[in-house]
């Protein structure tokens, strides 16, 4: 019997797909999983008919963040002393990727699930949804959140976000400028696509033409960030995650 992907990825009219498939765990996030995302992006950054990227989970949420029950198993997954390289990959392939990035930002995007939501150019959120950065919380660095808002946003943002670790609703990440657009909840992931689509139909290239040149005007470049967050907020010993944020 062939496993199910754990990222599925399709390519149709200048648009690669790329969906987050665990929604048995609300598509939390464990390394293999990670491996998977970081090669679809690559596919899609690769493909020169591709112009857009539309981000989303299955079973109608993002990503509830890092499977606890995974990284806790007794005995450690195979995976645990590679998890790190895999996160790395999947930020890394987000930050080269050469498109824009349309996120759909169903039910909630939480702690290391956040930053895949952060990572996305353009967010599209539904009205009940909500960004959670709990790390703080639980004494744990949030190296790749910082390293996208730091990206993207003022100081003012990620200081609401990080340091309270509490859940921001849609409204409020609207009204910082975080999120694109609120929707009704069922209306998420047809906006979304709707929105990539647009940017995907845009001819000669040119959307990686002003992506490049956006990241090359406005002179920050998110693999110099993500790299800058992992010297600055170090993990030490071994990262085996054993408590969920307090929602």
């Amino acid at each position: 019997m062939t496993e199910e992907p754990l990222v599925n990825l399709s390519i149709a009219d200048g648009v690669a797909t790329v969906e987050l498939n665990r929604p048995h765990r609300r598509n939390a996030v464990i390394p293999p999983m990670l491996d998977e995302l970081a090669a679809a992006l690559d596919a899609a950054g690769a493909d020169e008919s591709v112009c857009a990227v539309l981000l989303c989970g299955a079973g109608g949420a993002f990503c509830s963040g890092l499977d606890l029950d995974a990284y806790n198993a007794d005995p450690p997954p195979p995976w645990m002393s590679t998890g790190g390289e895999s996160a790395s990959a999947a930020h890394n392939a987000l930050a080269a990727c050469p498109v824009p990035i349309v996120v759909a930002l169903e039910r909630y995007a939480i702690n290391g699930g956040a930053a895949y939501a952060l990572a996305g150019d353009l967010i599209v959120a539904g009205e009940s949804a909500w960004l959670q950065v709990g790390e703080m919380i639980q004494g744990l660095p949030a190296p790749m959140n910082l390293a996208w808002l730091s990206t993207r946003y003022p100081e003012s943002v990620a200081a609401r976000i990080v340091y309270t670790g509490e859940r921001i609703p849609a409204a409020d990440l609207q009204a910082m400028s975080v999120v694109h657009r609120v929707v009704a909840d069922e209306d998420v992931r047809p906006t979304a696509e709707a929105l990539a689509a647009r940017i995907g139909g845009s001819p000669n290239g040119s959307a990686r033409v002003v992506k490049s040149a956006m990241r090359a005007l406005y002179g920050v470049d998110p693999a110099v960030q993500i790299e800058r967050a992992r010297d600055v907020t170090p993990i030490t010993g071994s990262f085996r995650p054993t408590a969920a944020p307090k929602v």
